[in-house]
């Protein structure tokens, strides 16, 4: 029995089959594989919206209300109003992002020139980029403590080799507030730097070793410098490792915390030089417990965040976006 080559079906065991079949068992077959890692992912994925997304909601619903004997009364922008008043919070948020651009404008070019020098050493690196990424694997509280011991204006290590070679008035380093270069925000930032300088380097050193080596071949047949290759392959290769430095080393500064606290308190002392906006946040709330205005200030704290990160992905990558189109 023979049938038209246009025909729509074909009697079983005549070799002929319809795609519909395997189609049908493919899709079957892609949707268990996808369902697979959906459960997977279900646990983490709990634990962030149980110890993340809950919380976060109800800091945003406690930046809109007042604990009273009574219960909980909305207060509309009431907290806000108090917050943007109050210069405590402004000194806390220009601490933070002086600090924060201090540091990226050290340790980016320092890890810049350390990578660089580092991707030049044929034998032997591998202990090298061991040893620039240990501190980023120590506490910060370790790191503070260590470094409260260089920095202490009385019998610090550092003022103590400085009287060892004939110097009589030292720098006072942490109990000095005022904005200088031996002052409190700049023992802190060799701090922040020596920290982070080694996830800098490695993921610099990373960005260098995607370069293409012809580059470099062509550079040096057309007559280029080593310097000269530097500034004109090298640098504009690594823009885009410098974009995701900047924006997660913004986030990280701002969100700085730990070895502030350990080096001043929750009042950043002296003179709240070292007061942060997450510490300030914390005093507010866990000291003054006045936990409406601590939410105000997460809830502030969180806008600028994401502020900063949406400025940074748009500024810096429309390039790369619109190299893709």
């Amino acid at each position: 029995m023979t049938r038209e080559p246009g025909s729509a079906s074909f009697p079983a065991g005549s070799g002929y089959s319809t795609s519909e079949g395997p189609m049908r068992r493919a899709f079957s077959s892609l949707t268990r594989g996808v369902w697979v890692w959906y459960t997977f992912l279900l646990p983490p994925l709990l634990l962030i919206l149980v110890f993340v997304g809950y919380p976060t909601l109800l800091a945003f619903r406690q930046s809109f209300y007042t604990r009273t004997p009574e219960g909980q009364v909305f207060a509309g922008t009431y907290h806000f109003e108090r917050l943007l008043t109050n210069s405590i919070f402004w000194g806390a948020l220009g601490n933070t992002i002086l600090l924060g651009l201090a540091f990226l404008a050290i340790v980016i070019p320092l890890a810049t020139i350390f990578a660089s020098m580092l991707n030049r050493v044929r034998h032997g690196a591998t202990p090298l980029k061991v040893i620039y990424f240990l501190p980023q694997l120590t506490s910060s509280v370790a790191i503070a403590i260590m470094f409260h011991y260089v920095f202490q204006p009385d019998w610090g290590l550092l003022n103590g080799g400085l009287r060892s070679i004939g110097l009589s008035e030292v720098p006072l380093w942490l109990a000095d507030p005022r904005f200088n270069l031996t002052g409190s925000r700049a023992a802190v930032t060799v701090l922040a730097v020596w920290a982070g300088l080694g996830y800098f380097i490695i993921v610099t050193l990373a960005g260098l070793q995607s370069i293409p080596a012809d580059l470099y071949d062509a550079a040096a047949i057309d007559g280029a410098t080593p310097l000269q290759a530097w500034f004109t392959i090298t640098l504009p290769s690594l823009r885009p490792t410098f974009i995701f430095l900047i924006m997660t080393g913004t986030i990280d500064a701002l969100s700085r915390f730990g070895d502030l606290w350990t080096l001043g308190g929750p009042g950043g002392a002296p003179a709240r030089s070292l007061q942060s906006i997450v510490m300030y946040m914390f005093q507010t709330g866990f000291e003054s417990n006045d936990f409406s205005l601590s939410a105000a200030t997460a809830v502030v704290f969180f806008l600028i965040v994401l502020g900063v990160t949406i400025i940074a992905f748009w500024g810096f990558l429309r390039k790369e976006f619109k190299a893709m189109k």
